[in-house]
């Protein structure tokens, strides 16, 4: 938080121990060991009346207030419920998912993809609020935001992927019709299993576009130890496309976008994660050159 807002972030951080004890006692809540995370400060707790709940605090900007508001529009089945919350301080109680199994749990991942499918149907919806949510074009400004890191060149991206990036998202954006509230980081992890609930999304994100680029972080996760990776992207985006409706062409584009902007990001951030993304940018634009329609 410090190095992220300076003064800000170490008054955060006061405010947040405060925040933590007047919780304690205005609930009467007993708190277990904190989850190990770099950003939120999230820790599972008892209620008076004995019921597992989360705590999750977070830097009350406009990422804490899209998810803040995500939560309200998505509530039900398929999400984590929302026990009490206060987005001004920064703060929600919520539902502990136990055993809390993460999607990558299963081993078939054609039961997985249908879970995920399920989900995520559940989820889209458009958006019922005024609450201005980021959309895919705001999101696509990091591309420009790496040029001008590396206006010199120098970065690790090839020049190439990140003008066809550019280019297929100007054509993307300007071509949809459609587009709904999504979650924004539907992946393997933020889909867990409860004995009571079965299995529900955590951590939203609210994001407003297309449903095809709600499915793209899921394949950047667990592909790397299969034994054939792009025959896998494949299955993934062909069982998703079938199972959701959705366009084949859009989503593998978008794929290559996100790929690539993920990358982007994760130059930010420091580090190689970035290989990451470029890796599945590279899939991804075997598929469109596969594909070979060149329309979407």
């Amino acid at each position: 938080m410090e190095t992220m807002y300076g003064e800000s972030g170490a008054a955060w951080i006061d405010r947040a121990e405060q925040t933590i004890f007047t919780l304690k006692e205005r609930f009467n809540l007993t708190f277990g060991e904190p989850f190990s995370l770099s950003y939120n400060f999230v820790v599972p707790v008892l209620l008076h009346d004995g019921t597992s709940a989360v705590l999750k605090l977070g830097y009350p900007n406009k990422d804490f207030s899209n998810e803040f508001q995500a939560l309200q529009e998505f509530s039900g089945k398929a999400m984590v419920k929302v026990i009490d919350s206060d987005k001004e301080a920064g703060w929600l109680l919520l539902s502990h998912l136990q055993p809390g199994s993460p999607l990558h749990s299963l081993n078939d991942e054609k039961a997985q993809l249908k879970i995920f499918a399920s989900i995520a149907k559940s989820l889209w919806r458009k958006s019922s609020s005024s609450h201005p949510f980021s959309d895919v074009q705001t999101w696509s400004e990091g591309l420009r935001r790496y040029r001008s890191r590396f206006n010199r060149g120098g970065g690790p991206l090839p020049e190439k992927m990140i003008s066809k990036a550019e280019s297929l998202f100007h054509s993307l954006l300007s071509s949809s019709q459609d587009v709904y509230l999504l979650h924004g980081d539907l992946h393997h992890e933020n889909i867990l299993y409860s004995d009571s609930h079965g299995w529900s999304a955590i951590d939203p994100k609210g994001l407003i576009g297309e449903r095809e680029y709600d499915c793209i972080q899921y394949t950047l996760n667990h592909w790397k130890d299969h034994e054939d990776p792009y025959e896998l992207l494949k299955f993934r985006i062909q069982t998703l496309c079938s199972l959701l409706s959705l366009s084949y062409e859009r989503l593998i584009a978008y794929g290559f976008c996100h790929s690539v902007l993920s990358a982007c990001w994760c130059t930010e951030d420091g580090g190689d994660c970035w290989k990451n993304g470029a890796a599945t940018a590279e899939m991804y634009e075997r598929l469109m050159n596969e594909n070979k329609t060149g329309s979407f």
